[in-house]
C-alpha cells in the first residue's frame, strides 16, 4: 500500500513538473513571439518615416510593393554611416513556416540596382502566412485612400504600410513625407508648391 502511495505521489509530482515546464516554455515562446514583433515594428516605422522618391508620378526606382516583397529608398540620415541604402522586406516560406526577411543594401540609390550583398536578418518566423498591404490614393480620381496588396507606381509613394498575418494587421507604419527632398533640392523653396514634388 505505502508503495502503491508513493508512486502515485511520484507520477502526481512529475506529471506537474512536466506541466508547469510546458507552460514556462510557451510564457517564454509567447514573449519572444511579442518581442520579435515590436522589433519589426520599430524597424518599419523607421524606414517608412524615411522614405522618399523622386516626385509625384517618379516612384520607379525607389519604391516597390508587392503582397510579399517591399523595397524603398531611405532617407541617407536613417543609417549610421549617413549613406544612402535600400531597403528589401521579403516574405519567405521554409518547411511550412513563413519568414520575414530584412535586407539592407548600403550605396544604393535605384531598387533595381541591388545587389547580392547586403546584410540579411530574419526579423519574424510565423506558422500563419504573413503579406503586406498599402495605403494608398485612390485611382478614380476620387478623394481619399484606400488599402491594396499591389501598390501601382502612378499612385505615388503609399500613405503607409502594414503586416498582415492571417486575417490580423499586425503593424502599421506611416509614410508622413509628403514633399520629395531630391525634386526640393533642385527646385529650391519654388518646390514646395510644385505639383511635380509631390509624394502622392
Amino acid at each position: 500500500m505505502a508503495l502503491s502511495v508513493a508512486a502515485l505521489t511520484l507520477a502526481l509530482l512529475t506529471s506537474a513538473t512536466w506541466g508547469l515546464r510546458q507552460i514556462s516554455m510557451r510564457q517564454d515562446g509567447l514573449q519572444q513571439d511579442a518581442t520579435d514583433w515590436l522589433t519589426a515594428r520599430r524597424v518599419l516605422q523607421a524606414w517608412a518615416a524615411s522614405a522618399t522618391t523622386a516626385g509625384l508620378d517618379r516612384a520607379e526606382g525607389r519604391f516597390s510593393g508587392e503582397p510579399t516583397r517591399m523595397r524603398l529608398i531611405v532617407d541617407d540620415g536613417t543609417s549610421r554611416e549617413a549613406r544612402p541604402m535600400m531597403v528589401s522586406l521579403e516574405v519567405s516560406e521554409e518547411d511550412g513556416r513563413y519568414l520575414l526577411l530584412a535586407s539592407r543594401y548600403y550605396d544604393v540609390r535605384d531598387i533595381r540596382l541591388a545587389t547580392e550583398q547586403a546584410r540579411r536578418s530574419t526579423v519574424i518566423v510565423s506558422d500563419t502566412p504573413i503579406q503586406f498591404i498599402y495605403l494608398v490614393a485612390r485611382r478614380d480620381n476620387q478623394p481619399g485612400q484606400v488599402w491594396t496588396y499591389e501598390p501601382r507606381l502612378d499612385q505615388g509613394l503609399p500613405a503607409a504600410v502594414a503586416i498582415e498575418q492571417g486575417a490580423e494587421r499586425m503593424i502599421i507604419a506611416q509614410m508622413p513625407i509628403t514633399r520629395s527632398a531630391l525634386c526640393i533640392s533642385l527646385l529650391g523653396e519654388a518646390g514646395l508648391e510644385d505639383r511635380d514634388c509631390r509624394l502622392r
